[in-house]
């Protein structure tokens, strides 16, 4: 380098979404003192993470990509999407993180993982709900 400073831009946003799977809502999180904290909206309550609030409270990370409408793609999400070689093959499954592939991802039908980056650029994904709110649709799913 010529001596100058060279600065480094983030391009992905890092942010979460959090779950009550015992109210089945959305609600809000806090991280104070390196201590996680998930409100109960209905009382207004702050639950400490160390107070099985991991198991009442499903945190999601955004995985930095959007769908093909512009959608922000978030951990949980269910997608329904076409595989790139045969569009008229269509699927369905929720977004996970993928301990292989170091990424967030998919596992289609015969158990393939599929890193969404590999895929996303040519706007193949479309977040048709989440593994919380609509569970029905990985039942029904590739039917």
């Amino acid at each position: 380098m010529n001596g100058t400073k060279r600065e480094v831009e983030m391009s992905r946003e890092i942010k979460f979404r959090v779950y009550d799977k015992e109210k089945n809502m959305w609600t809000n999180f806090k991280i104070l003192d390196n201590i996680m904290y998930f409100m109960g909206k209905n009382t207004g309550v702050w639950f400490h993470e160390k107070y099985k609030a991991k198991e009442r409270f499903a945190l999601m990370q955004y995985t930095g990509l959007k769908d093909k409408n512009g959608k922000e793609i978030y951990e949980g999400d269910i997608l329904k999407y076409n595989f790139p070689y045969d569009g008229r093959l269509k699927h369905i499954s929720p977004v996970t993180y993928l301990e292989t592939q170091t990424s967030f991802g998919l596992k289609d039908i015969y158990g393939n993982e599929i890193p969404l980056y590999r895929i996303t650029a040519n706007n193949y994904f479309e977040v048709v709900g989440n593994i919380y709110e609509n569970p029905e649709l990985l039942e029904e799913k590739n039917g």
